[in-house]
């Protein structure tokens, strides 16, 4: 504590200030030390079948130790659900784009699925039989038709109704990750063939809804 008098610095100071300084570095290093194991079984589900992202293998790339990862998680269903919610914020940022701009926005998702796609298609087919991951799948979902609502609304009808949601389930279906895979891995597509095709799907869909309109006026 510096003494404005002599402008020396002495020991001592409110304790309760010394408290609070200590539980909040001890925060920081526990909200750090959160955050690497989240990005550790985040970085392993990218490369692995989700069998083999065990707690042992997240513990030994984030440089803890299996019962540090239990007592933060609970359990690798525990685990699975905090990542979804982690990387939730980073999905939403890495392919949003400004409404009506389409372009951007289709190339943001496809530089997304080049790095997760895989990861997604191989959760797919667990759907149903592991809670965690059906609550992975679910907010995805709710998560891709949330972008498709922000991306189209210029030209979305504004109203909820039929015609409008069935707008949107077929922009999903243009942008969906299993069309991705369809076109990348099982044709074996290049990525800018890919996102030319699903440009044109989308395309598409938005002719159809401008062709709906003008028919209604």
């Amino acid at each position: 504590m510096k003494d404005p008098a002599t402008d020396q610095v002495h020991e001592g100071g409110d304790p309760r200030t010394k408290r609070v300084y200590r539980m909040t570095a001890r925060k920081d290093a526990v909200d750090k030390a959160r955050d690497t194991m989240l990005r550790a079984a985040f970085e392993l589900w990218l490369d692995r079948p989700y069998d083999e992202v065990t707690l042992d293998a997240v513990a030994e790339l984030a440089g803890v130790s299996r019962q540090t990862v239990l007592r933060h998680f609970g359990s690798k269903e525990g685990l699975v659900v905090a990542v979804v919610d982690w990387v939730g914020p980073e999905e939403d940022t890495a392919r949003r784009a400004e409404p009506g701009d389409v372009a951007t926005g289709l190339r943001r998702l496809m530089d997304r699925y080049e790095t997760t796609g895989d990861a997604n298609v191989r959760l797919l087919e667990l759907e149903g039989r592991i809670a965690a991951v059906d609550y992975g799948l679910a907010q995805g979902r709710s998560g891709h038709r949330a972008w498709i609502e922000q991306l189209f609304a210029p030209v979305l009808p504004r109203r909820a109704t039929r015609r409008r949601d069935q707008a949107v389930m077929a922009l999903y279906a243009a942008t969906d990750v299993t069309l991705w895979k369809l076109l990348r891995r099982d044709f074996g597509l290049t990525r800018k063939d890919t996102e030319s095709i699903v440009a044109l799907l989308v395309q598409g869909v938005l002719a159809g809804l401008a062709s709906s309109t003008k028919e209604k006026t």
